[in-house]
């Protein structure tokens, strides 16, 4: 996902209109062991164009990975609801590298009065391996404490190495496998 500015490194991006209750304080540089810094924020309804135009240039198995089917269509409704949330129940966060663009998104959902959420994560399939996946769900579960999110729920394709390694790194259960999917929790 690219967004529509690019950005110099030592600043912030041009900040697109904030949506309601949206949580500036979780904007951040992160470096990551490589030294490379990447940008991360909540994503916004701005978003939309840049996270359609991702999700055409991504590779079929990056899809696949994520959505559990081959080619996981992106009508309106759906890409309303991936870009639009509330910062507490439904959150996202995005990152971005330098240069402007779009590496890695990390996502929870719940619901109002839940303790308990859902997470995915995706990262650009040239940004893996330099611990951006980890840092993403480390925010995100910071976020998800300070709203009062208690558990996390992670369900994944059983051949997804990567993810299992870091849903074990990061400490959630032996995962339960049916049918190829894998399901795994961990209590924040």
């Amino acid at each position: 996902m690219r967004p529509v500015p690019s950005f110099p490194v030592d600043q912030a991006p041009a900040h697109a209109a904030h949506p309601p209750n949206y949580p500036a304080e979780l904007e951040q540089w992160l470096t990551l062991r490589n030294g490379q810094r990447f940008f991360v924020r909540p994503l916004i309804p701005a978003d939309e164009l840049a996270l359609e135009d991702a999700w055409s240039q991504v590779d079929t198995d990056t899809l696949y990975q994520r959505f559990f089917v081959l080619e996981p269509k992106l009508d309106a409704r759906r890409l309303h609801a991936l870009v639009h949330m509330d910062y507490r129940w439904r959150l996202a966060l995005v990152a971005f590298a330098a240069d402007g663009q779009g590496t890695g998104i990390a996502r929870y959902e719940s619901a109002p009065g839940q303790q308990q959420a859902e997470i995915a994560l995706v990262v650009h399939p040239a940004w893996r391996r330099l611990g951006l996946g980890r840092r993403l769900l480390a925010l995100l579960t910071a976020a998800a404490q300070t709203r009062g999110i208690q558990h996390f729920t992670a369900i994944y394709l059983e051949g997804n190495l990567a993810m299992a390694a870091l849903l074990d790194q990061a400490g959630f259960s032996t995962p339960q496998v049916s049918d190829g999917v894998a399901i795994t929790e961990k209590t924040l």
